[in-house]
């Protein structure tokens, strides 16, 4: 009775170990396993940034991984979307019908950056929001009067952040009556152009309480699903960083990229200073945006006056938005 029950305890361990292991050939495998499919990306990272002076800070030049990608199939014929599929940042496993697609791969979680328009190819956008309405004001503030070249149009958006992208025409295989694995191999890279913006000769920045900057005729969004930006004008606006040690401002910024076709853009820099006073600088940067090295340099010097001390001693209290004061600053 004992040797019988041994008998049959090996034969069911014998039996699972069929089921689970793949060097078994005791009965067909093909009606109950299916192929596995697998994306595999390959994520371009690094961010090539110049920068002529020897800052105090970290810049940052590499993308950091996404925790997580969208994989969208859409019809070939009509754009519509077939499926879609998360995997994280390098790929992982889909589970995608059979079929020839036109993949559509990006990362998403970021600040600034949305997404809308995904039932088609043609309409998938990647967009940031307007700015708050203050901002939008200050800037009319600051080209009120300037030629209408000068004049920006459109809204006031936030910079994007970068958003990895992916597109290929890929072909799923039947699966049904076959065991190995297929991967699908793309490639992603940022959609969202960076640039590094230095203005080297700043007297007074010991004054400057803060700086901010708008750029003028920039794309207000990117069709990434077709590869095309969107041709409605916008300006970004951006925070900008003051070296009192080395007297100069910079930052980097991200933009969907120029408008395309002949418009000018504008760089217009905000600074206030220590007692609230607001001062403009405005210069036309369209053939920097030309540069292959994506610097943004304004060589010419600028200068900051020192704050008159108000009454009673001391600087001045800040000016409120609606009481704003702005002065032109000459560039060199």
């Amino acid at each position: 009775m004992i040797k019988r029950l041994l008998v049959l305890m090996f034969a069911g361990v014998s039996f699972v170990s069929c089921e689970y292991k793949d060097l078994c050939y005791d009965h067909d495998h093909s009606k109950d396993e299916n192929l596995q499919l697998v994306l595999d990306l390959q994520l371009e990272l690094e961010l090539e940034l110049k920068h002529d002076l020897d800052l105090d800070v970290d810049i940052q030049t590499k993308i950091d991984v996404p925790e997580y990608m969208s994989a969208n199939f859409y019809s070939p014929e009509s754009g519509n979307l077939s499926s879609k599929d998360f995997v994280r940042g390098y790929g992982g496993p889909l589970s995608t019908a059979p079929g020839v697609y036109d993949m559509v791969v990006y990362s998403f979680g970021t600040e600034y950056v949305k997404i809308r328009g995904e039932g088609n190819i043609n309409t998938l956008e990647a967009f940031t929001s307007d700015i708050t309405a203050t901002k939008r004001s200050t800037l009319r503030a600051l080209t009120r009067g300037s030629g209408d070249e000068d004049e920006p149009e459109g809204p006031v958006i936030y910079a994007p952040d970068h958003l990895l992208v992916a597109r290929e025409r890929v072909t799923i295989p039947e699966w049904y009556g076959t065991n190995k694995l297929i991967r699908i191999y793309a490639s992603a890279a940022t959609i969202v152009e960076t640039y590094s913006f230095e203005v080297h000769s700043v007297i007074g920045t010991e004054y400057i309480e803060s700086c901010e900057a708008y750029v003028t005729n920039q794309a207000r969004s990117n069709f990434f699903g077709r590869g095309e930006l969107n041709t409605e004008p916008a300006t970004i606006c951006f925070p900008v960083g003051v070296d009192k040690k080395k007297g100069c401002l910079y930052t980097t910024f991200n933009t969907f990229g120029k408008l395309p076709g002949d418009s000018h853009s504008y760089l217009h820099i905000l600074i206030r200073d220590v007692s609230g006073k607001e001062y403009h600088i405005s210069t036309d940067i369209t053939d920097q945006f030309e540069k292959k090295d994506h610097h943004i340099l304004i060589e010419e010097p600028v200068e900051i006056p020192k704050p008159e001390a108000a009454e009673g001693g001391g600087l001045a209290p800040s000016v409120e938005q609606w009481q704003e004061e702005i002065h032109d600053v000459g560039i060199g």
